[in-house]
């Protein structure tokens, strides 16, 4: 029996000092979470000395100020309590609270991911950042390694949200994050392998309900006014078959941007390769700005919704799909068009929703399209307009530098499509109904 007891204490021992030895808690360090102790250099030591071996460092409850930079270490996790994604409060759960970087956005970001490390169940405040003051910060995340994760983050009020595009990386994974974002929410770019973005939600509530639960009207105007003036939810560059689902952005000035990354020094297509689903873009100026997507396989939008419009610009030439969709626009935005394609390459439009609904609360025009084509080739499809009384002269233009055209299937509710056909390539128009 002895003998046996013994044999069992040689499996466990190890397996106990195993355990010890990769769990580590920021107060150990000299950590202190009373809103007003530089916690810097504690939750640094307790990082590298996790990253020894590989680990998690652990945050309590508390607030704990930073008046410089950390770096999570290749394969070690800095994790506060919350097991989900959760609105921030300055008196439960763990807040950390950046003071570095103020006015300088080219500084270092506040927390800075190598590879294989993880940010996970916290909250995260600029206390020096007001609404009538608002001024320039460096990105709050930055992801320069491979399998690098943020999930289950608040952020209240950055000024640039989480940067995965600086530097080369790849398969990085970004979940369950609530953010206010002033300027950039997240940027996606020089991705070498397939990164991945679900339930990100950029609302500037995250921001209200910490400082302003009870609704203060005043400053709640002030935040969607600079927004809407200044941010990019999400900007994407050049990646490598990127997926996005169950994303959202509302009071941006762009909702979804998508670059060229130029000089990229591999030989890569620098433009973004991404499929998008269930998200979509809500109350601003311009929901989707295309200005170049990779010429072999583009962009691809399913099941998203949209106000306002989408423009691709002049130079892009791969395909921007969308399948499932539904638009509703403001008359003020692209000439109160839901999408406005300049680029040569070719954009499909299956099962999509047009809705004059925010024509009839604007100022409508009849000579405002709900889509006018001036380059490129248009696909469409079993798509149907909703003109709510309010026929347009056309509901489609395309314009005389319009290579080619398919319009078939599709219905308008209360009318028959119109369609104004300047194009000098070949345009098939058929089997269109009315209601």
């Amino acid at each position: 029996m002895k003998k046996i007891r013994s044999i069992i204490l040689l499996f466990i021992v190890p397996v106990m000092l195993f355990a010890e030895n990769s769990h580590y808690n920021v107060l150990d360090f000299g950590a202190v979470g009373n809103g007003e102790f530089d916690n810097t250099e504690a939750f640094q030591k307790a990082l590298d000395k996790a990253a020894e071996t590989g680990g998690i460092v652990h945050v309590p409850t508390g607030k704990f100020c930073f008046d410089g930079v950390i770096q999570i270490p290749r394969a070690v996790s800095l994790q506060g309590i919350a097991a989900g994604p959760s609105n921030l409060y300055y008196d439960k759960g763990t807040v950390l609270m950046p003071y570095a970087g103020r006015d300088d956005e080219n500084s270092d970001p506040f927390i800075r991911l190598e590879a294989s490390s993880t940010l996970k169940g916290l909250g995260i405040i600029y206390p020096e950042q007001k609404p009538h003051d608002i001024h320039p910060y460096p990105y709050c995340i930055q992801i320069v390694g491979y399998r690098s994760n943020v999930i289950d983050v608040t952020i209240a009020n950055a000024y640039n949200g989480i940067d995965c595009g600086s530097v080369y990386q790849g398969a990085h994974n970004l979940r369950d994050i609530n953010m206010c974002a002033l300027r950039r929410g997240i940027y996606v770019d020089r991705t070498t392998d397939i990164g991945r973005i679900e339930n990100v939600h950029i609302h500037s509530v995250n921001w209200w309900e910490v400082n302003y639960p009870d609704g203060m009207k005043e400053e709640i105007d002030i935040i969607n006014k600079y927004t809407l003036e200044n941010l990019e939810g999400f900007i994407i560059g050049r990646c490598d078959w990127e997926y996005m689902v169950n994303c959202f952005v509302i009071w941006a000035k762009v909702g979804f941007r998508f670059i060229e990354t130029p000089g990229d020094p591999r030989g890569n297509d620098p433009q973004a390769n991404i499929l998008i689903t269930q998200s979509g873009s809500d109350v601003g100026p311009l929901a989707v700005l295309v200005e170049k997507t990779q010429y072999h396989c583009g962009i691809a939008f399913s099941n998203c919704q949209f106000m306002d419009g989408i423009l691709i610009e002049e130079e892009n030439q791969g395909p921007v799909k969308l399948a499932n969709c539904g638009f509703w626009g403001w008359a003020e935005t692209l000439g109160g068009t839901h999408i406005v394609n300049k680029g040569k390459g070719t954009v499909y439009l299956t099962a999509c929703n047009f809705n004059a609904k925010n024509w009839v609360e604007c100022h409508w025009e009849p000579e405002i399209p709900f889509i006018r084509m001036t380059n490129g080739t248009l696909q469409m499809m079993n798509c149907r307009f909703q003109d709510n009384g309010n026929t347009p002269d056309a509901h489609i233009v395309l314009e005389e530098d319009v290579r080619a055209a398919v319009i078939m299937g599709n219905s308008v509710e209360g009318g028959t499509l119109h369609v104004n056909n300047s194009s000098k390539g070949e345009v098939q128009i058929f089997g269109n109904v009315g209601e």
